[in-house]
C-alpha cells in the first residue's frame, strides 16, 4: 500500500490509505518514504497507481541479471541506483518497489530484497505462464458459455455435462463456477448444452445420470441371434392344435402370454394360459442372462421403449406372434358344464397362436354374437368373473384403475388419453394372469422350491368413509394400502386376496418373472432347481432396488411429458375434485387428466366437492406445476 502519513508515535505511524480508511503501521514496516507531500487523503492511492503503471515498464529481469550472482540482501535504494543510475528520483524508486513486489525474480526480506536462484525463477515463470494460459482459457470459456464463440475444447463439454447431470453433487461444479466467476446451476448448464445442439431440450437427464443401458452389446445381440428354436421343440407337449390368442394393447410387440379354449362335446371346456418360455432361450450365466439381470426390467417411456432383452428375442423368438410355433409354459384346467373348475396342471409345451387381439377388439367381440371368437372369449370371461368373485370373497380390494397414457408421436406431438381399466377384456386378462401366478407360487410351495413371493398386508378399510363418488372412493382406499414387497416366505397378498403369489407371467419384461419361471420349469420337468434360497435372497434385494429405480424413472418421465403437454394450457381453468383437506391446503384431482396436485385454500371446501382450478405456473424440467382455486 501507499498512504499519506497523518501523524506518528514512537513506534507507529497513522497512515491514510484512502479518503475513508486509515491504518496504524509499525515504523519498521514502512519500506520507502517518498518525500512527497500529499494534498489530501487520496494522494497515497493516486501515488500507488502511478507507481504500478511506471513499474510495468521496468525490466526486472535485467536488474536480476546484474545481481543474481551476489549473495545477501539488497536495500531498495541500492537496487534503484543500479538500475536508474546515481540519485534516482523518488517516483522511480516507488515504481521499482512495485515492480519488485509483483515480479518473480526477487523476494522481499524485511525492508530489502534478495535475488531468487535460477531454478526457482524458472519454476515461478512456468507457474505464471500456466496462470496466463488458464486465464486465457477462462476468458474463451466465458465467451463460449455466454454464446458468443464456438467451443474450443471438448473437455469443456464433458465438464458442463457433469454439472447438468449431477448439479450440486457434481465434481465439476467448482471448476465451472471458477471459470465463470459466479454460481452456475444445473439448469443453466443444461440449457447451454441445448443451445449448443449437444443435447435435445427433452433429453432425459435422470436416465443418463443413472447410466441406464439403452443399447445392447454386440456379444449379447450375437448370442440372441444364434438361438435356434427347432432344436428346443423336442420333448415338449404339442399344443399347436389349440386356438390360442394374445390380448394386448394394439401397439404391443413383445407378447409374452396367450389364452385358449378347447370346447368338449360334453359341454364343458378346457382353459389354457400360456406363458412364453424364456428359460429355454436364455441359459443361466449367459451374456443374455447377465444383461437381463443388470437391466432388471423393460423401460416404458412415452417416447421410447427400452427392452430388457434384445428385440430379436423380445419381439421375435420369445414373442407369441401369430402363426409361429413358440415355446411355452402352459397352465390347463377343465371347466364343467356347471362352471366348476377342475385342478390346474402345468406342462412345458409348444403352442401356435392364431391371432393377436387388442383389448378394444376383444370388447367389441363380446358384443358381436356372430363373431367366430365370441364363444371362446365369452367362456374365458365367465371364468374370469368367477375368479374375481372368489378373490373378492377372500378380501381382495377392487377399485377401478385409471390408466393415463402419455405418448410422444412421431411428429413430436404429445398425446394424452385416459382409460378406466374396468372393461371386460381387462377383467379377462387380469384374472387369468393372477390365477397363473397363484398356481405357479402354489406349485413351488407344494414341491418345496424356494421362490420370490409377493406379499402385501391386507388393508384396514373399516374406517373408509363410504361415498358414491368413484374417484374419491378409489383415493380413500388406495391411501390405506401398503406397497407389496418381495419375500422368500409365502404369504398373503392382501390387495389381490390370494395366497401364495409370485410373478411369473412376464418373463420377457421383468427379470423377477424370469427367475420365477426358472424355478417353475424345474419343478414341472423334475429338474435340479436353478436357485437356492440363498441365491434368491441375494437376487431379491438387488432386483427390488432396480425395480424401484425403474418405477421412479417411468413415473418421472411420464410426468415430464404430461407437464410439457399442459404447458400450452397455462392460464386455463379446469374442473377438479377435492380428494382431501387439511390445514390451509387441499389435494385435488384435475378430472380431465387424472392429475392430483396440492393447492392452497382460503375458504371452506369439502372432500368430494367439485371446484375450478386455474393452471398458473408449470415447469416440466423442474417438475413443477401450480394450480390455484378460482
Amino acid at each position: 500500500m501507499a498512504g499519506v502519513c497523518i501523524n506518528t508515535s514512537h513506534s507507529k505511524a497513522r497512515v491514510a490509505v484512502s479518503s475513508r480508511e486509515s491504518l496504524n503501521v509499525p515504523l519498521e514496516n514502512i519500506v520507502h518514504k517518498t518525500g512527497t507531500i500529499g494534498k489530501d487523503k487520496k494522494a497515497g492511492a493516486k501515488w500507488l497507481a502511478r507507481a504500478e503503471a511506471e513499474g510495468e515498464h521496468i525490466d526486472v529481469f535485467e536488474l536480476w541479471e546484474l545481481v543474481r550472482e551476489e549473495e545477501g540482501i539488497w536495500i531498495l535504494n541500492d537496487l534503484a541506483e543500479l538500475y536508474f543510475g546515481d540519485e534516482p528520483e523518488t517516483a522511480q524508486i516507488s515504481a521499482l518497489l512495485m515492480a519488485l513486489e509483483v515480479g518473480d525474480y526477487f523476494d522481499a526480506q524485511g525492508r530489502g530484497f534478495q535475488a531468487v536462484d535460477e531454478v526457482e525463477v524458472e519454476r515461478r515463470l512456468a507457474l505464471v505462464a500456466r496462470a496466463e494460459e488458464r486465464e486465457t482459457e477462462r476468458v474463451e470459456f466465458v465467451k463460449w458459455f455466454n454464446g458468443k464463440e464456438p467451443a474450443q475444447n471438448a473437455e469443456w463439454i464433458t465438464r458442463v455435462k457433469d454439472v447438468a447431470l449431477n448439479g450440486e453433487q457434481s465434481a465439476q461444479k467448482q471448476w465451472l463456477e471458477r471459470m465463470m466467476g459466479e454460481g452456475v446451476s444445473a439448469r443453466r448448464a443444461f440449457e447451454r448444452l441445448v443451445v449448443e445442439g449437444i443435447w435435445d431440450q427433452h433429453v432425459f437427464v435422470e436416465l443418463m445420470r443413472e447410466e441406464m443401458p439403452l443399447v445392447f452389446t454386440e456379444a449379447v445381440v450375437q448370442e440372441a441371434e444364434e438361438i435356434r428354436l427347432d432344436a428346443l421343440f423336442v420333448g415338449r407337449e404339442d399344443l399347436t392344435h389349440l386356438d390360442a390368442v394374445t390380448i394386448d394393447d394394439a401397439s404391443t410387440t413383445d407378447m409374452d402370454d396367450a389364452v385358449s379354449v378347447q370346447f368338449y362335446e360334453t359341454g364343458g371346456f378346457q382353459v389354457g394360459v400360456h406363458i412364453t418360455d424364456v428359460t429355454a432361450l436364455i441359459p443361466m450365466g449367459s451374456a443374455l442372462d447377465e444383461e437381463a439381470r443388470a437391466r432388471g426390467a423393460s423401460l416404458y417411456f412415452p417416447e421410447q421403449k427400452v427392452p430388457m432383452l434384445p428385440p430379436v428375442l423380445s419381439e421375435g423368438l420369445g414373442s407369441l406372434k401369430p402363426n409361429e410355433n413358440r415355446l411355452a409354459v402352459s397352465l390347463l384346467w377343465d371347466v364343467s358344464v356347471t362352471g366348476q373348475m377342475g385342478s390346474p396342471a402345468w406342462s412345458l409345451s409348444v403352442i401356435r397362436c392364431v391371432e393377436k387381439l387388442s383389448y378394444d377388439e376383444v370388447d367389441a367381440i363380446f358384443d358381436d354374437v356372430v363373431h367366430p371368437r365370441h364363444p371362446m372369449l365369452s367362456a374365458l370371461l365367465g371364468v374370469a368373473e368367477d375368479l374375481l368373485v372368489e378373490r373378492v370373497d377372500a378380501g381382495a380390494v377392487v377399485v377401478d384403475h385409471v390408466d393415463r397414457r402419455v405418448k410422444v408421436l412421431e411428429d413430436g406431438a404429445v398425446d394424452v388419453t385416459l382409460k378406466i381399466c374396468n372393461s371386460r377384456a381387462d377383467l379377462l386378462v387380469s384374472e387369468l394372469m393372477v390365477m397363473a401366478n397363484v398356481e405357479a407360487a402354489r406349485l413351488c410351495v407344494e414341491q418345496g422350491a424356494p421362490a420370490i413371493f409377493r406379499v402385501q398386508k391386507a388393508p384396514d378399510l373399516a374406517n373408509v368413509e363410504p361415498t358414491e363418488i368413484e374417484p374419491l372412493h378409489r383415493f380413500r382406499v388406495l391411501t390405506k394400502m401398503r406397497a407389496a414387497s418381495a419375500s422368500l416366505e409365502p404369504g398373503l397378498h392382501g390387495g389381490l386376496g390370494v395366497e401364495p403369489y409370485c410373478q411369473a407371467t412376464s418373463p420377457l419384461r421383468r427379470f423377477t418373472d424370469l427367475v420365477s419361471q426358472r424355478q417353475l420349469v424345474a419343478v414341472i420337468g423334475n429338474l435340479p432347481l436353478p436357485y437356492t434360497s440363498e441365491d434368491l435372497a441375494a437376487l431379491s434385494g438387488e432386483i427390488e432396488e432396480r425395480l424401484r429405480l425403474i418405477n421412479r424413472l417411468e413415473r418421472r418421465r411420464e410426468r415430464y411429458w404430461l407437464l410439457y403437454f399442459l404447458s400450452a394450457q397455462r392460464g386455463e381453468v379446469f374442473d377438479a375434485l377435492v380428494m382431501n383437506v387439511w390445514d390451509r391446503r387441499a389435494r385435488i384431482e384435475v378430472r380431465e387428466w387424472a392429475l392430483q396436485v396440492d393447492v392452497r385454500i382460503s375458504g371452506k371446501i369439502s372432500e368430494g366437492e367439485m371446484v375450478s382450478a386455474r393452471l398458473t405456473r408449470i415447469d416440466p424440467w423442474a417438475d413443477e406445476i401450480v394450480f390455484v382455486l378460482v
